[in-house]
């Protein structure tokens, strides 16, 4: 691994102890607001980006950061993505609902992508100091309680009532949120963490089967993607087939632990 990944892992500890862990389940009146119905933030979003923001284009000549915050202040700020040069995709705090609830599913989500295409991806989960790393075409790995591991996601079940599976439904047209509804009855367990730094590290460790997604937002599912690739698994557009690429920013996305059970699953889920 480069300097880099341990450079960016260092920042993205640095920033969760300083900025996000003193205000989990601390928070006052007035460090939450809704940006638009269902959309919240934190006090512990906005700092934490603001701390990273400089830091991270600091370590790569040339680059710019695309972060959820600054991208809400500032919509023109999305068109960063279309970039050819460096560009950080920066999601502070993924799961700001679950962190605002006091639930431990939320973390930290960071991506370099040059020419639209990831070269490498983190994602941190702060409670329980883990650490997903990817970089394009060397793997994925998983650092926890001092080990590190190669991930890899396996192979799904072959029997839906063995399928384990998180389906954002949300921003879905009505006819594959239908689709996708009817689908999820049929599994044998839903488990939705509302949290894309959650769900994608669990496929890669091979703990879900598969997530949809509509609304694909650069800092919520690059470096995921990245990861669950890196680990074996899919990321692709159930109406096209075509894989996920940083620039695409709308579904319907289902992500898979191997090809053979997204071609099968997508299948069940438009046939539902």
């Amino acid at each position: 691994m480069s300097n880099l990944i341990d450079d960016v892992a260092a920042l993205m500890r640095e920033v969760a102890a300083r900025e996000i862990m003193p205000r989990f389940r601390l928070l006052k009146e007035g460090e939450i607001e809704e940006k638009s119905k269902g959309d919240f933030v934190t006090i512990a979003d906005r700092e934490a980006e603001l701390w990273l923001t400089p830091r991270l284009e600091a370590l790569v000549e040339g680059s710019r950061v695309l972060g959820e915050e600054a991208v809400a202040g500032e919509p023109a700020r999305m068109n960063l993505i279309e970039s050819d040069g460096p560009v950080w995709t920066v999601d502070p705090v993924d799961g700001t609902s679950n962190f605002i609830a006091g639930r431990e599913t939320f973390g930290v989500m960071v991506a370099l992508v040059r020419g639209g295409i990831a070269e490498q991806a983190w994602i941190y989960l702060p409670v329980s100091d883990e650490l997903a790393i990817a970089e394009h075409g060397s793997g994925a790995w998983w650092h926890s309680a001092g080990r590190t591991e190669r991930l890899r996601s396996g192979r799904a079940p072959m029997e839906l009532h063995d399928v384990a599976g998180a389906f954002n439904t949300r921003f879905m047209p009505p006819d594959w949120r239908a689709r996708v509804e009817g689908f999820a009855a049929h599994v044998g367990r839903e488990v939705n963490d509302f949290c894309s730094a959650v769900d994608y590290t669990s496929v890669a460790r091979g703990r879900k089967d598969l997530v949809t997604y509509f609304r694909m937002m650069p800092w919520d599912h690059v470096p995921g993607s990245l990861i669950v690739r890196e680990a074996g698994g899919v990321v692709r557009d159930m109406a096209s087939g075509g894989d996920y690429a940083p620039r695409i920013l709308a579904g319907p996305h289902l992500v898979a632990r191997d090809p053979e059970s997204w071609a099968r699953l997508c299948e069940a889920i438009r046939t539902a």
